[in-house]
């Protein structure tokens, strides 16, 4: 501040300044202290979500009776987590079990709505994986190119092998054999550990050394 005479100009100079500027810094202040206690506040209340979906989750695996065909409580706990907490990991794995069941009871409609809804979710760990099965599912009912949009449109390096696998069936199914052959030659290129039977069985078909 700039240097004044006596103090009655300080302190004049003082009521000035915080009468133009005051405001402005309790405002600054008041949005500053906001923001650090609301970045907490937000950051307890992911952190309370999660631990309650986690135990919603845990709850409804606790509710499947291994080798029965009822259900239905479990059914209803996982649409709950969904419904309560869609963005959770936890839904994701619901809805994923879900779709497991509604395979094993040939619901395959059933199973590719539920596999749809994680991928709308765009969880990055398990759309790659429900995208998948959905495609799986897509080449088992013969659409053929759906199962292959569905299967181009995952980018995760941890699934492309399994993508590409079955890309490759549903070339083959379609008649085209050229292509499939490259693309399990890309699968096989893909992968991250020992190719998969059924594509050690493609490639030894195609006379392709593994």
């Amino acid at each position: 501040m700039a240097q004044y005479e006596t103090e009655e100009q300080q302190v004049e100079a003082i009521k000035t300044f915080w009468k133009e500027n005051g405001k402005a810094i309790i405002l600054g202040a008041v949005i500053g202290f906001g923001g650090i206690f609301g970045w907490d506040y937000y950051k307890d209340h992911k952190v309370a979500q999660a631990e309650a979906a986690s135990a919603q989750y845990a709850e409804a695996f606790n509710n499947i009776v291994a080798g029965s065909d009822d259900q239905t409580e479990f059914v209803e706990k996982a649409e709950t987590l969904k419904q309560d907490f869609s963005s959770s990991t936890y839904a994701a794995l619901a809805a994923l079990k879900l779709a497991e069941l509604e395979v094993s009871s040939d619901n395959f409609d059933a199973a590719m709505e539920q596999l749809r809804w994680v991928v709308d979710q765009g969880n990055k760990t398990f759309a790659p994986v429900a995208q998948v099965r959905l495609a799986r599912i897509l080449l088992a009912q013969e659409q053929y190119d759906a199962a292959i949009a569905e299967v181009d449109a995952v980018t995760s390096e941890a699934y492309k092998a399994s993508a590409l696998m079955v890309k490759g069936e549903a070339q083959l199914a379609k008649g085209d054999r050229e292509a499939a052959k490259n693309t399990f030659i890309q699968a096989r290129d893909a992968s991250q550990t020992a190719p998969h039977p059924l594509l050690a069985l493609r490639l030894s078909e195609f006379g392709i050394e593994k």
